[in-house]
């Protein structure tokens, strides 16, 4: 069952799976596929090529194996989806965000609204980003990474949590950081798995972080260390 409205405009070689729902005023482009039970809301504009609703893989050292997760993937209004993004099931995309070219988010993941992601970004697995964050390109948010309201990341912003390949092989305990608010993340900065950062902190390029760290600080280096206070929002 599918329900389409008659303002839906459709390019060529467009697939559209069973139980989806799209609203007034959509633009789909060429070569897009829509999985199954996905709703996408009223002026969101598809480009080419993007895949919306896929179903992941488990992968092995071995094998492949189609790992079967029902789920709505809900596209609310008004955003935008870049050439070749990949938005996997079970995924909540808010309203009057960005998602640029080649951008990949996978299932289970909640993007608020307002947010911006660059082109080339990979969103892992059961992540949260906040209402009006932005992500800049060639960025990469490890499995489990929440990140609040209103924070700015420069471009190839990496996490790392490593939970299913590496020296120690898979471990659940190995989640990405949680992010608070309004924080400002320079270009290059990397963060280790479950680290905690607050409110209104700077730190600047190239950082690499391995400790918690509180609100209204500045911090840089490898690793990086607090360099001073401030009291302002950022």
């Amino acid at each position: 069952m599918k329900s389409i409205s008659e303002t839906v405009k459709i390019g060529l070689n467009v697939t559209i799976g069973n139980n989806v729902i799209i609203k007034d005023n959509v633009t789909i482009c060429n070569n897009v596929t829509i999985y199954d039970n996905v709703e996408i809301e009223e002026n969101v504009y598809i480009w080419d090529n993007a895949v919306i609703g896929r179903i992941p893989k488990g992968v092995s050292s071995i094998f492949s194996d189609v790992k079967i997760i029902s789920g709505k993937t809900l596209i609310m209004k008004d955003c935008v989806i870049g050439c070749n993004a990949v938005i996997y099931v079970d995924t909540v995309i808010g309203g009057d965000s960005l998602l640029s070219e080649n951008v990949v988010v996978r299932e289970r993941t909640v993007l608020e609204g307002k947010n911006i992601i660059g082109p080339n970004s990979f969103i892992q697995r059961d992540c949260k980003v906040g209402f009006g964050t932005r992500i800049n390109q060639q960025s990469s948010l490890a499995y489990g990474t929440v990140i609040g309201k209103q924070n700015f990341f420069s471009s190839a912003f990496a996490c790392v949590s490593d939970d299913t390949f590496g020296i120690g092989g898979y471990s659940p305990d190995k989640r990405g950081p949680i992010i608070g608010d309004n924080n400002l993340i320079g270009p290059h900065v990397t963060v280790l798995n479950n680290i905690i950062i607050g409110n209104n902190n700077l730190i600047g390029a190239k950082a690499l972080v391995t400790k918690t760290i509180g609100n209204n600080g500045v911090y840089f280096g490898i690793p990086a260390q607090f360099v001073k206070n401030h009291d302002r929002k950022i």
